[in-house]
This record gives C-alpha cells, structure tokens and sequence, in this order.
C-alpha cells in the first residue's frame, strides 16, 4: 500500500513530452540502474530512505508525458526527489489524496507558468510549491491520513 503522486506535464490543458533527459540527470544522482519492464526504478537515498519512480520509457525513443511516485515513507530525501523531479519535467504534482483547497490541494505546481496551463475547470485550488519544505507541509495532512488508514487497513497497532 502506497502514498501516490501522479505528474504531469500540461501545455494548453493537455498532455506534453517531458525533457526526458534533464529528468534522467536528476534520477541519475541516486540510481545507476535502468527501469524494469514496466519502468519502474527503487531510488535509494544515503539516509537509508527509498521511493518508487515509475516513468515507462524514461530511458526509450517513446515520448514520456508524466510519471508516478509510490510513497511508502515520507522523508526530506524522498520529498525533494519528487520536487525535483517535478521542476526538471516541468511537471505538475497531482495529490489524488487532496481536497482541494489550499492546504490540501490536489494541484501542485512545481513552476508559477504551469498555473496558466492547466485545465480551466480542473481544480479548484492549485497552489505553487516553493520548496521541499513547503511541498512536504502541503502533503502532510493527506500523509498522516493515509499513515493512519495504512496502519489500520494492516492491523498496526502503535
């Protein structure tokens, strides 16, 4: 069971391709390895903390529009990856556990000029993430509700 985070490039409301090279130079600073089959990469950070990447044809001649974040674990590592990332694809982050409001967006733009391409009637409130910081303050509620429904949905008890 994972926290996931969906992102997309959007020109003009619709589906772009991804510089996927600038997107592969930041993939590259903590993981050599290819995707397997179904473009799937375990990144690993040195605090020991890890996500899942998956951007089918990242490293193909295929146009790549967006890519996913499998979140089991919630670290400064990990959050910055995906801003990151995000930025270098200039790429929005969708937050499917959002409510859409400001301090729980499903919208979250990594560049102010992505505020001009999404779809008009999309969302409500999308906000423009500053930092890593902020990113992780704009995900925390949602990810402490998750934790609690992961923990209950397995039976953790604290």
């Amino acid at each position: 069971m994972s926290f996931d985070l969906y992102l997309e490039r959007l020109v003009a409301g619709e589906s772009a391709a991804v510089d996927k090279a600038a997107v592969l130079e930041v993939l590259r600073r903590y993981c050599s390895d290819s995707g397997d089959k179904w473009g799937g990469y375990d990144v690993r950070f040195p605090d020991g903390s890890h996500v899942e990447l998956s951007a089918k044809n990242l490293e193909s001649g295929e146009k790549v529009t967006g890519c996913a974040f499998h979140l089991r674990g919630f670290t400064p590592f990990v959050v910055g990856f995906v801003l990151d990332v995000a930025k270098a694809g200039d790429m929005f982050i969708f937050n499917a556990q959002g409510h859409d409001t400001p301090a729980s967006p499903v919208a979250i733009l990594s560049n102010e000029a992505q505020m001009g391409q999404l779809p008009k009637s999309a969302w409500s409130n999308p906000v423009y993430c500053t930092s890593a910081v902020h990113l992780a303050e704009l995900l925390g509620a949602d990810h402490q509700a998750w934790e609690r429904f992961r923990d209950q949905a397995i039976g953790k008890t604290k």
